[in-house]
């Protein structure tokens, strides 16, 4: 059959299932294996912390126990069993103390939380989910319209945990409900069309460019689907147009209905980062008394004739219908539609394993996504567990294989390799992370601080050079730069010289380091050696390395355990080796 044939017969697929949801799937979290030893357990710690650096903000020698002790399937079982470590009511505790104190309160109460959450949650695998899926779902407290919503940009980060595992199309339904997202993507309070204006099309573009479908069809290994040689394009601007109409008549979830106030509400942080409602045929007649208080655009083409909504794939919605049947039934068809198991699994893959991916591992992914009463749990388990992610053909010597680490996440591995211990809560109740900053201008990246809707990095990036000459993804080097490479070096400075556990004046606004493994062979450098090896490079540090790593250290001479200690960690965080996660 040919790619074309192919395509016609997925979206034939897809048009039977269109209007019917995803089924949430329910599994039950069972330790399977008693007290046996685990059937799939790693062979080595290394092997361990490989797999650990995959799924969570960085291996500790206790998550390695755990691991080693339970298997994959057991331990991931496990972590996707855990409830959500929640950011909201921590930081509303932070800003309502702070306010009422009269200090100043801003997104660094929120960020200082989710710093936390990423060194020391106890579900790691729903936190990391979570950054995965906040750079996919894009919103950002850089942009004016929610940069003042500290708590419920809170609230839609744990919305984004809860939903770890969730469904996809519960995912897709939640995000496209929050305020948030409706004041960044302009749908909150968007209105359906008048004889001057019409609805806003922001939402309705990026929830099927970015959260859904992408921009050409594509086969299940994300290969572009040809006809007569040419990619075709999932949607047009007539698309957009109706597509715009669903998402119309949204306000705050506490906005009145009696009598209606379309503008009011938005009241509490509950209500801020609640689920909003519409005003529309649920709340007002068609015509008749209130019909100018209606919002939502019910009759699909100019505002007053009953036409229906002609969608994505040329499906239709109803005419006449309430607002949540009209996003309901768009949501249903997005999520079914056969380009979301590859365009997500593929974007999924390279934030856990690898920025380029083989398209056998994207199809096989992909597949667990499609299945009937799959979720997100399912995938991820797939994607890690993957015989590319376990086991890649050319883990040592290939050019293909691997990512780079975000600064982020070399960070927090880092703080969790050395039991980074986390200082106690000032007066307010705010546990101070990132030395006085938020960090975001030195790491180009900060959670839920995009520049733009398209995240830090677009998965598509290729670095010029060797990797856009040999066609090779890149995302992470989007932001890597000259300036970029001096402030995450200054940055990781502060975060190792200037803090660790027995230094005199410690500071109070860090984790400091326990570098006891380090201190305790001072005298020994390449046992040194060998535990930066094994605590941040899972045994991979190349000979090269390793004798780089030992002369250095041979030769402070004078210096204290202490300073060989931080200092051969800091060479490490910026060494290539530890930047590329293989």
């Amino acid at each position: 059959m040919t790619r074309l044939g192919t395509a016609c017969g997925a979206l034939a697929a897809w048009a039977s299932l269109a209007g019917v949801g995803a089924h949430a799937a329910t599994h039950d979290r069972l330790f399977v294996y008693g007290f046996d030893p685990a059937p799939d357990a790693p062979a080595t710690a290394n092997e361990a912390a490989r797999f650990l650096t995959q799924a969570t903000f960085g291996p500790t020698s206790a998550d390695i126990a755990r691991l080693t002790a339970l298997g994959y399937d057991a331990w991931l079982e496990e972590q996707l069993g855990k409830p959500a470590t929640l950011s909201a009511p921590a930081v509303e505790q932070v800003v309502n103390a702070r306010t009422a104190a009269a200090q100043s309160v801003s997104q660094s109460q929120r960020i200082q939380r989710w710093y936390w959450q990423a060194a020391y949650a106890p579900d790691q695998l729903r936190q990391r989910m979570a950054w995965a899926l906040s750079q996919i779902f894009v919103v950002s407290d850089q942009n004016s319209s929610i940069g003042n919503y500290i708590v419920p940009m809170a609230g839609y980060y744990d919305m984004l945990a809860k939903d770890a595992f969730a469904s996809y199309r519960t995912l897709l339904g939640d995000v496209t409900w929050h305020p948030m997202m409706g004041r960044y993507l302009s749908s909150f309070r968007n209105q359906k069309p008048s004889a001057t204006t019409s609805p806003d099309e922001n939402y309705a573009r990026e929830v099927m460019q970015l959260f859904s479908i992408g921009l050409i069809l594509r086969d299940m290994d994300f290969t572009p689907i040809l006809s007569n040689g040419v990619e075709i394009p999932t949607y047009d601007q007539t698309t957009i147009t109706h597509t715009a109409k669903v998402f119309t008549g949204f306000t705050w979830s506490d906005a009145p209905l009696n009598p209606p106030n379309f503008n009011g509400g938005g009241l509490t942080f509950a209500a801020q980062y609640a689920p909003m409602q519409c005003f529309g045929t649920e709340h007002f007649p068609a015509s008749g008394s209130g019909s100018n208080n209606m919002r939502h655009d019910i009759t699909g083409d100019d505002g007053t004739t009953a036409t229906p909504k002609t969608v994505v794939g040329g499906m239709t919605i109803p005419p006449n219908q309430t607002c949540a049947q009209d996003v309901g039934d768009e949501l249903d068809i997005l999520a079914a539609h056969p380009n979301v198991p590859p365009f997500i699994s593929r974007q999924l893959i390279q934030r856990f394993v690898t920025s380029n991916p083989s398209p056998q591992y994207i199809e096989r992914v992909a597949t667990v996504f499609d299945a009937p009463g799959a979720n997100l749990g399912d995938v991820v388990k797939a994607i890690l567990m993957d015989d590319e992610a376990r086991h890649p053909p050319a883990l040592a010597s290939g050019d293909r294989y691997g990512k780079l680490r975000e600064p982020i996440l070399r960070l927090t591995a880092v703080w969790r390799a050395f039991n980074a211990q986390a200082q106690p809560a000032d007066a307010y109740g705010e546990v101070k992370m990132t030395a006085g900053s938020t960090q975001t201008s030195a790491f180009g990246q900060g959670p839920l601080q995009s520049p733009t809707v398209f995240n830090f990095y677009e998965p598509d990036y290729q670095q010029p050079g060797p990797f856009a000459d040999n066609d090779r993804y890149s995302p992470e080097l989007q932001i890597l730069s000259e300036a970029s490479a001096y402030s995450t070096a200054n940055a990781y400075y502060n975060f190792t010289a200037k803090a660790y556990q027995g230094m005199s004046n410690p500071p109070t606004d860090r984790p400091l380091l326990d570098l006891s493994p380090l201190t305790a062979n001072a005298t020994n450098p390449a046992a040194m050696v060998a535990t930066i090896d094994r605590s941040l490079l899972y045994g991979t540090m190349s000979a090269g390395m390793k004798a780089t790593l030992t002369s250095m250290l041979t030769n402070l001479n004078g210096a204290s355990a202490a300073e060989k200690a931080w200092s051969a960690v800091y060479l490490t965080i910026l060494s290539p080796e530890f930047a590329a996660q293989r």
